[in-house]
């Protein structure tokens, strides 16, 4: 009982109603309770050149996803987050390079599943393989607005999409229809797939809300031009600490631009054959702990936590701060600026607090894992045929 509390104290308000309703678990961690703390230090005065918009032509904006020009009927509309397949048998996935924000963060036992974020979904063509919804990656789509897509659910994300009247575009309910369907060159759960106008059609039919309300505020900052770190460690090559995809970033001094890598090769789109390629990479250091016997994991994005910011071949630490469910994750410098990120695609890895992100040949520190009761929750994975404990 007394782990139950501690795992309580943890999670979110709205995750400690889910776990108090679903199956007893047994695999839980110690783990103490992060404080939704913001900073306090003053901002520094900045260069306006850097943050203030300039001006732009009549029916355009600067991004709120890249700070990049676009037309404000672009600009406006709120953007689709949709879950990727990231285990091998699911790689190269499709549509993923027009991704203006790709987040990456682990699942069951040491995988990790993508969420890609598009501005401009209609002009996202194959899409996928998609997988199934975590409840973590709802409040990571929170931040950006977004539409959020799936197909499938764990518990914890159903029971609270459901218990909230969440409007989320679920591929189970439309597979087959034409806008969601499989393809026969993969076995399930790899080869479910939509299309950007197909998801577009589906939120159009269903009468949600395709653009921003008026009081919409973005979460990320960015400056007008490439402004590089006027300090930091060097970043040219950056390894993520995740031991089972082991991904890592090359920066490019010709393009500016960061080239990811993934299981030992570039990391492509198939339907372009591009590698993926990022501006900026955020790097967020957070708790995690096993919620239930099939490995779920509850992770810590609410609070403050230690990150890094990654552009331009240089790394600073930074803060991310969300206080809770209700706002927006921001980033601060350590001095309580608040971070202005290159224009451009940018790259979000929410790692474990108990590993170590390296630049260079230094190897990363890949923890101990989430820990558990008896060890034993991560070997109920099933990586070759389905989500264990989920409805897929």
């Amino acid at each position: 009982m007394k782990r139950r509390k501690k795992l309580l104290q943890l999670c979110s308000p709205l995750l400690a109603a889910v776990l108090l309703a679903v199956t007893p678990v047994t695999a839980l961690a110690e783990a103490e309770p992060l404080q939704a703390v913001p900073l306090t230090a003053e901002p520094v005065a900045q260069d306006a050149a850097q943050t203030e918009p300039a001006a732009l032509g009549e029916g355009m904006m600067y991004s709120y996803l890249t700070g990049e020009p676009v037309s404000t009927e672009i600009g406006q509309k709120r953007p689709f987050a949709v879950m990727i397949n990231n285990l091998q048998p699911a790689i190269p996935q499709s549509g993923i390079a027009k991704a203006d924000i790709l987040y990456e963060a682990m699942v069951e036992g040491s995988i990790t599943r993508l969420m890609a974020v598009f501005q401009d979904i209609a002009s996202v063509g194959v899409l996928g393989p998609i997988r199934s919804s975590r409840h973590y990656y709802l409040f990571m789509a929170d931040d950006n607005d977004a539409i959020y897509t799936h197909f499938g659910w764990s518990a914890f994300a159903q029971k609270i999409i459901e218990d909230e009247g969440r409007q989320t575009i679920n591929g189970m309910d439309y597979d087959g229809d034409g806008n969601f369907y499989r393809t026969d060159d993969r076995e399930a759960p790899h080869n479910a797939y939509a299309t950007g106008q197909g998801l577009l059609n589906i939120a159009t039919d269903r009468g949600m809300q395709l653009t921003h309300g008026a009081d919409f505020q973005p979460n990320l900052k960015f400056n007008t031009a490439d402004t590089p770190l006027e300090s930091g460690e060097d970043a040219t090559r950056v390894n993520i600490p995740f031991a089972y995809d082991t991904p890592w970033f090359n920066y490019n001094p010709d393009t500016k631009l960061y080239e990811r890598y993934e299981y030992g090769d570039a990391h492509i789109d198939r339907e372009t054959g591009e590698q993926l390629t990022f501006k900026n990479i955020i790097v967020q250091y957070v708790a995690q702990v096993v919620i239930s016997d099939y490995g779920h994991l509850d992770i810590g994005l609410m609070g403050e936590t230690d990150g890094l910011y990654i552009t331009d071949g240089k790394a600073i630490p930074i803060k991310g701060v969300k206080p809770g469910v209700d706002y927006q994750t921001q980033f601060y410098d350590l001095n309580g600026n608040e971070i202005h990120l290159n224009p451009g695609k940018t790259m979000i890895e929410y790692v474990p607090n108990d590993t170590t992100v390296t630049f260079g040949d230094a190897t990363p520190n890949y923890g101990g894992g989430p820990e558990t009761d008896d060890g034993g929750a991560e070997e109920t994975w099933d990586d070759g045929t389905g989500d264990a404990g989920e409805t897929w």
